[in-house]
């Protein structure tokens, strides 16, 4: 059965500065620092033997602001800790090195490792063998600021730049970008790809758009301008809403689907969910902060042990873009017999006894304080 569990409210005052002093210089306000302090610091209080060292995992480092929280809440508390901080992007990974060298030399009381590498290649790292157990992980998914800021990255549709998306930039040299997917993939692919990953409504317009564009005098599409404004007209004069009702641009929804799709985004959290499970000690918990409605979808069945043969998700498009499956695959119909009963693997947790909530949200005044927070949900599983 769920646990079911009360986090600590904190006050709109302290929530605030919180956020502020978490916040790397430059970067974006970490979302629900305080409730993820509180979870992964200090629930170790009650549980850890007096003196011994917190193990967290921080699987997506970004621009620090979570992990510097923890290690802030961590010393507000006199405990010992040590933050593994992963990322997939070299710069954040250089960030993270930065924050470990700032530290004091020696220290008994904090430390912050950094790895480098995919949700799918944790269980290579040489700082993690031999360990015996984390207290608690982290996912914050999505992009961070400076990956935003940054036009030659390619994610942003308010600044101009190559249509490239991946998530470790040119290191990841094997990755297709969004221009060769959008530049080579059929029409029907297409359509599969903005349907499956941006739930776009309109998929098979935009994709007869994106295929009549490139396939004009102009030539390919390279950046993420000529994308925009190709999906822009193709929808004319049709007023878009995002999922909170706000106006959105034409291709928001597509450049979702693609940046998913580059990154082979859900198939890197099965499989960072797989293997964070695997360090965890049994009962430590495994936050994850996702902010549409795909990335939740798959993170609650997973914690609820419910079956994914019904999403929409687990693709490799990198095998799409190679002609070596059909996006079609996606839709396939489920087999006839039932499907054999799920492992129980994790504990989902709930956080309002009364009202049967299983995530938690930013309230009004982190939102105020970062727009960013308003779409985010918190969702927690304890492994089993």
């Amino acid at each position: 059965r769920p646990v079911s569990i009360r986090v600590l409210q904190f006050s709109s005052q302290a929530a605030s500065a919180a956020a502020a002093a978490s916040a790397a210089p430059g970067s974006h306000s970490p979302v629900l620092a305080d409730a993820v302090t509180e979870l992964l610091v200090g629930a170790c209080q009650g549980t850890r033997r007096p003196g011994s060292r917190i193990l967290l995992l921080d699987a997506t480092f970004g621009a620090g602001g979570h992990t510097r929280r923890l290690l802030r809440g961590a010393s507000e508390a006199s405990t010992p800790i040590t933050v593994y901080a992963n990322d997939r992007d070299p710069a954040a990974y250089r960030l993270a090195g930065q924050l470990s060298e700032s530290l004091p030399p020696g220290s008994d009381s904090a430390s912050v490792v950094p790895l480098l590498g995919k949700f799918s290649q944790l269980a290579e790292h040489a700082e993690l063998t031999g360990v015996e157990g984390i207290d608690g992980a982290l996912f914050d998914l999505g992009l961070c600021s400076a990956q935003l800021d940054e036009a030659r990255r390619g994610f942003a549709l308010s600044a101009d730049g190559p249509l490239d998306m991946r998530m470790g930039g040119p290191a990841e040299a094997d990755s297709p970008t969004a221009a060769d997917l959008v530049n080579g993939l059929e029409t029907g692919d297409l359509a599969a790809l903005f349907r499956a990953y941006g739930e776009e409504p309109m998929a098979r317009r935009l994709a007869r758009a994106v295929v009549e564009r490139r396939s004009g005098p102009r030539g390919p599409l390279r950046t993420t301008k000529q994308l925009a404004d190709c999906l822009a007209d193709a929808v004319g004069s049709a007023r878009r809403k995002d999922s909170l009702g706000r106006s959105a641009h034409p291709a928001t929804r597509v450049f979702q689907a693609l940046r998913i799709a580059v990154n082979n985004e859900f198939i890197e959290l099965l499989s960072g969910l797989q293997l964070a499970r695997q360090l965890l000690k049994p009962g430590a918990p495994c936050l994850v902060l996702s902010f549409h409605s795909l990335e939740d979808r798959l993170v609650k069945r997973v914690f609820a042990n419910r079956s994914l043969d019904d999403l929409c998700c687990p693709a490799a498009w990198a095998d799409a873009f190679k002609r070596q499956r059909s996006p079609q695959s996606l839709h396939a119909e489920p087999p006839p017999p039932p499907p054999p009963p799920q492992p129980q693997l994790w504990q989902l947790m709930r956080f309002d006894s009364n009202r049967g909530e299983d995530y938690l949200m930013a309230g009004p005044a982190e939102v105020a304080e970062n727009p960013r927070a308003r779409s985010a949900r918190l969702r927690v599983g304890l492994k089993l």
